[in-house]
């Protein structure tokens, strides 16, 4: 589950594909304005646009859509404007793309990753400093999840819970601060945010078990004895499946007051799907929007 949550193409209407574009284009374009145009064509690899899109639709605050220039290029294109969402999605995206590159095993990465790690670390400094200065907060919240996955990786946990819990507790944060004052949307959204978070660690330790095996690294599943990789994944999707039935009664209680169609498709179907990518004829769905 590496990567964004993206709609589920076979039950999103028209209206709703161009909405999730023109935030796409925004948040893309305030990468570009804010952090520089390489963090703009680093590309948006996690959830931006749907932080963008929830902060928005909770708080009630319709986005602007004008027609301008794509960042790099002399193409003009609907697009949404500059809102509190899409300014705090390239936050986000910027500070969750620098964890992620200082979290990868340097003795892992074959040597064409190893140069590519090193210009994205050189070229993404500036922007990381700056979002971090802008948001403390946030990046204090991923100081705190690193050091809680470190002490579950000495204690060796065998918990399935307690070893999802830095990666959950990060992710209830950051959805949490999507929320408006209201304690209650706060508290759904936090919890939304940690099965997300649950469910992405799971998957993602399932798809690094043979590496963690073969360097007799942590892996929650090997301390609980499965030696297969094909059983690890399985575990994991069951264990996802589980966790999002339970995100969908809390995303039931939200008061979406905007784009609520999209944001159903998103976080029911297109969920799902991310965990089990398959279609209603069970055959693999591939697509990719632009």
């Amino acid at each position: 589950m590496r990567g964004r949550m993206r709609p589920y193409l076979p039950e999103l209407t028209i209206r709703d594909y161009n909405t999730y574009q023109w935030y796409l284009r925004g948040v893309r374009r305030q990468l570009y304005t804010t952090y520089g145009i390489y963090p703009c064509y680093y590309g948006l690899r996690y959830n931006g646009v749907l932080f963008a899109l929830l902060a928005d639709s909770l708080a009630g605050r319709p986005a602007t859509c004008k027609r301008m220039r794509v960042p790099g290029t002399l193409l003009w294109q609907n697009m949404m404007c500059q809102t509190q969402g899409i300014r705090l999605a390239a936050q986000v995206e910027i500070l969750l793309s620098w964890h992620r590159i200082q979290d990868a095993q340097w003795a892992d990465l074959p040597v064409g990753k190893k140069v590519r790690r090193v210009v994205d670390t050189v070229l993404l400094r500036r922007a990381y400093k700056k979002a971090a200065a802008e948001n403390p907060a946030l990046e204090r919240i991923f100081a705190q999840e690193r050091d809680q996955a470190n002490v579950q990786m000495a204690l060796n946990a065998k918990n399935y819970l307690l070893a999802a819990e830095p990666k959950g507790n990060l992710y209830g944060a950051l959805y949490s601060v999507l929320a408006t004052d209201d304690p209650n949307q706060r508290k759904s959204m936090h919890y939304i945010g940690s099965c997300i978070g649950r469910a992405a660690y799971l998957l993602d330790k399932a798809e690094s078990f043979s590496r963690d095996k073969d360097k007799k690294r942590y892996n929650i599943f090997l301390v609980n004895g499965i030696d297969d990789r094909n059983a690890a994944r399985e575990n994991a999707r069951r264990q996802a499946l589980a966790i999002a039935n339970d995100l969908v009664r809390a995303y039931g209680m939200l008061d979406v007051k905007l784009n609520r169609t999209l944001l159903d498709n998103i976080m029911l179907l297109g969920l799902r799907h991310a965990i089990e990518p398959l279609d209603a004829e069970n055959q693999p769905v591939r697509w990719e929007l632009p």
